[in-house]
């Protein structure tokens, strides 16, 4: 057993593994960036990046970086992605869907006669229905979930 406890942790981090919880009570930085292979990372301080970006202590993301911002992974049951629109109406099946899903629409790429869209259905852990003005819309529709905090 050491002497000095924290020259343990100290050392399985320079390693870049720690097996257990990390408490930090001051502000954590790094050069190389935080990876998280479990459950969410919290502190009661910040988490700060190159440049003071990171997540602060009041829940905020802060990408004060020019050109850098949020980063959403897209694919099946995403929360971000696309849809084409056929005579005007599109069923996304998506299983993260929810109740009380926040779910932004833009055209991505304009077809057909666009018109106004948005989401006129919502089936909780299934799918959501987006639905053009314009029943001659054949455009690509991006779309963003989100949850209520």
């Amino acid at each position: 057993m050491s002497f000095f406890p924290f020259l343990t942790q100290l050392q399985q981090l320079a390693g870049g593994t720690i097996p257990g919880a990390l408490t930090v009570t001051g502000l954590l930085t790094t050069q190389a960036g935080i990876t998280n292979s479990g459950a969410n990372i919290s502190s009661a301080s910040n988490f700060a990046g190159t440049g003071s970006a990171g997540v602060n202590s009041a829940g905020n993301i802060d990408a004060n970086v020019a050109g850098s911002g949020l980063r959403v992974a897209e694919g099946s049951n995403a929360k971000q992605g696309t849809a084409v629109l056929v005579a005007g109406t599109v069923t996304v099946s998506n299983t993260s869907v929810t109740a009380n899903s926040r779910i932004l629409l833009t055209s991505n790429a304009d077809g057909g006669t666009p018109g106004f869209v948005r989401v006129s259905a919502k089936t909780a852990g299934t799918s959501f229905v987006i639905t053009s003005s314009s029943g001659t819309d054949t455009s690509t529709i991006a779309y963003e979930i989100f949850e209520p905090g």
